[in-house]
């Protein structure tokens, strides 16, 4: 069963940072390790032949360029009737790249690397945790580990509370984290719910909901007809505006720049700054029409009721209480 699909292994990164080059190699190592186990490779010379292949040409280059360091294994001579041993070909060559990528460890600069670090804006608290762990095994702190990830917490940790909460000393690393984690959910929850209300509460939908929920409005006249009021709705500060004076739009106000007919010439009094339709004159001119009608048929109706009076015999006056009395 070939289980290259089932674990796939990238090749060694060898052009990350100089600081991180020690932590590349010590993760794609022990990535390669599971590797080895999981296709029960027992030979050392398969292993160090597939190592170099699953590494790539960049950690080929450098194992190539290497020179044996003391500590590699190197069988003497067996005698005849007993069999060779095998030469332990990985394991000197994983000796070999330790020795190139991790060195000397300086305790002091891994230290400094550790009091530094720092959770990001967008950093989980469950990932800088993770970063804390890590460092902290570079630094060897041994039975000190707990308490200088909770210090380093309490400096570190992005949230105020659980700065406090370590600053306290009332609660142990793992209470610590529970509570931070715990924290962290809540918050993010908090926000869900507060941008979900704030897109509830915009002005664009609250003015759909108003408009939906908004009733025609009636108003009878004397004649008991019943017209819909004109109210048109305003993209403005105003959810009712008039229309424009100069073109009939109801989108813009009358100083507004994008009005069309601001350059335009009336077609009726010939002016510029207006359509024919929101003429005045015009408007005047309906008007005394209108009032010359009016008053042309009132004075028609009045003639008309005078000569109808003309023609009827006058009305009696009706007779005063002295007068009847003294009659009798």
């Amino acid at each position: 069963m070939d289980n290259d699909k089932s674990f796939s292994l990238e090749q060694f990164y060898d052009a990350v940072d100089a600081s991180d080059l020690r932590r590349e190699w010590e993760e794609w190592l022990r990535s390669f390790e599971l590797l080895m186990e999981l296709k029960q490779v027992g030979s050392q010379r398969e292993k160090l032949v597939l190592m170099l292949a699953r590494g790539g040409r960049g950690l080929q280059r450098i194992y190539y360029n290497l020179r044996p360091v003391p500590e590699e294994i190197q069988p003497g001579p067996t005698k005849v009737p007993l069999a060779p041993q095998e030469i332990p070909e990985h394991n000197n060559a994983v000796k070999r790249l330790n020795n190139f990528f991790v060195g000397k460890r300086n305790e002091r600069v891994e230290l400094e690397v550790f009091r530094s670090l720092k959770q990001s804006s967008d950093e989980s608290f469950s990932h800088f945790i993770l970063k804390l762990r890590t460092q902290a095994a570079r630094c060897d702190f041994r039975e000190r580990e707990e308490k200088e990830i909770l210090h380093q917490v309490t400096m570190g940790a992005r949230d105020e509370r659980v700065k406090d909460k370590g600053l306290e000393n009332a609660m142990e690393l793992d209470e610590l984290m529970n509570y931070a984690i715990n924290r962290e959910l809540l918050m993010k929850q908090k926000e869900k719910s507060q941008s979900f209300r704030a897109v509830i509460e915009t002005p664009g939908v609250s003015a759909v909901s108003r408009e939906t929920e908004r009733k025609p409005q009636y108003r009878e006249k004397n004649t008991g007809m019943r017209y819909f009021n004109r109210e048109k709705p305003w993209s403005g500060k105003m959810s009712v505006r008039q229309e424009c004076d100069r073109c009939g739009s109801w989108q813009h106000h009358k100083d507004s720049r994008n009005c069309i007919a601001r350059n335009s010439r009336c077609n009726n009094c010939g002016r510029t700054g207006h359509f024919a339709r929101k003429c005045r004159a015009m408007r005047k001119t309906q008007l005394k029409a209108r009032t010359t009608w009016k008053s042309t048929n009132n004075e028609a109706a009045y003639a008309i009721r005078e000569e109808n009076h003309s023609d009827e015999e006058p009305l009696r006056r009706r007779p005063k209480p002295e007068e009847s009395m003294e009659v009798e």
